[in-house]
């Protein structure tokens, strides 16, 4: 059976993001923390600030204490950053330049996908 084209350009995309997570610089996260970073990411896209407690309750890839080290993890690696509101007691979740960068490298791979013939 002949894949589609639509599915020869997935695949293109499954390539193309494999050869990119092979390469030395591009960071290694795990599935949790890849789920986490897109969950941030999208509510960032669409003007939502997200609380790290909205995150650990909306999010039901993992256990809240699993979820709360993998956010940790995120903020040492440096793709998000914990801001706090004004009397300091919720700290809000804050996408980075660097988390950006790796959007921005998916989105190569995506648009590479769907040019290639």
């Amino acid at each position: 059976m002949k894949p589609s084209p639509l599915q020869e350009a997935y695949f293109r995309f499954v390539r193309l993001l494999e050869t990119l997570e092979g390469e030395p610089d591009f960071p290694a996260l795990d599935e949790v923390e890849r789920s986490l970073l897109n969950f941030i990411a999208m509510h960032a896209m669409q003007g939502k600030s997200l609380l790290v407690g909205d995150v650990i309750f909306l999010n039901r890839s993992a256990s809240p204490a699993t979820l709360n080290r993998r956010l940790s993890k995120l903020a040492r690696a440096g793709f998000i950053r914990y801001g706090s509101d004004p009397d300091g007691r919720k700290k809000y979740l804050e996408l980075t330049p660097k988390s950006h960068d790796y959007f921005a490298k998916l989105g190569q791979c995506i648009t590479g996908a769907s040019l290639q013939t």
